[in-house]
């Protein structure tokens, strides 16, 4: 089975473009056979949850929530649990990760090093289930440093788009050695390791070059004197492209 464990719908989650059945239709269309949307802070109802499964049969949807730690800045996937709590509650890291574990779900750190050279949450203690080695928010400098952490850490790495845009969607994946029939067989596959990364390299490839024309706007947006907010009013582009290459960064992946 091919899943993307990390899509946000326009639903739930403002920064996102594209409809739960816009990700769907595309998903299918690049040849997944399941998501989890991990929407902010944001959980899809249960019960519209199975109305999608029943819907677009035999594609697979599965719960998931992406948390963020507001006062250090970083960001978990919450995988296989779908408690109204997870959204409702202003989490820290040690309450979400014991949460977590207790209601047994699958825990990501999500796009580490993004926007700064350490992640600012205690994962030596708490050890995440996984980290994101791939995504259209993780960029190729940083992919040996997450590489290396995981391997110190003893945890495993998962592929993912963090599609905000259809388009993006599948990009990046993880294959499982079955389709999970629930929640529960998902998270029960995540930890026994029983999948591999995969990403698509064509369209790798056209996402970079169309990332490379960006950045050509952006290093003239910086030699100019411009801000973040100058290059999205001119673009209508995610102001965070011109953070990371004001960084040293590329947004290519």
């Amino acid at each position: 089975m091919k899943i993307d464990l990390h899509v946000h719908s326009s639903e739930r989650s403002a920064c996102s473009i594209a409809s739960e059945k816009d990700h769907i239709q595309a998903a299918i269309r690049f040849g997944l056979d399941g998501l989890v949307f991990t929407d902010h802070d944001k959980i899809m109802p249960q019960k519209h949850l199975i109305e999608l499964n029943k819907k677009y049969n035999p594609f697979k949807i599965y719960s998931g929530v992406e948390i963020t730690i507001k006062e250090k800045g970083e960001d978990l996937l919450v995988i296989g649990l779908n408690n109204r709590l997870l959204e409702e509650k202003d989490w820290s890291y040690e309450e979400l990760y014991r949460y977590v574990k207790e209601h047994n779900g699958f825990i990501i750190l999500a796009h580490p090093y993004r926007y700064k050279d350490y992640v600012n949450i205690d994962i030596e203690k708490y050890i995440p289930d996984a980290i994101e080695i791939h995504s259209t928010n993780i960029c190729r400098n940083d992919e040996e440093r997450i590489k290396k952490l995981a391997e110190r850490l003893n945890t495993r790495v998962v592929n993912n788009s963090d599609g905000h845009n259809s388009k993006h969607v599948g990009i990046y994946y993880n294959v499982l050695d079955h389709t999970p029939k629930d929640d529960c067989d998902l998270v029960k596959l995540l930890k026994e390791g029983k999948y591999h990364c995969e990403g698509c390299e064509s369209r790798i490839k056209l996402h970079n070059e169309i990332v490379e024309k960006k950045e050509e706007i952006i290093k003239k947006c910086i030699q100019d004197g411009k801000d973040g907010k100058y290059y999205h009013k001119i673009t209508g582009n995610w102001e965070g492209e011109f953070d990371r290459v004001v960084m040293g960064k590329t947004n290519m992946i």
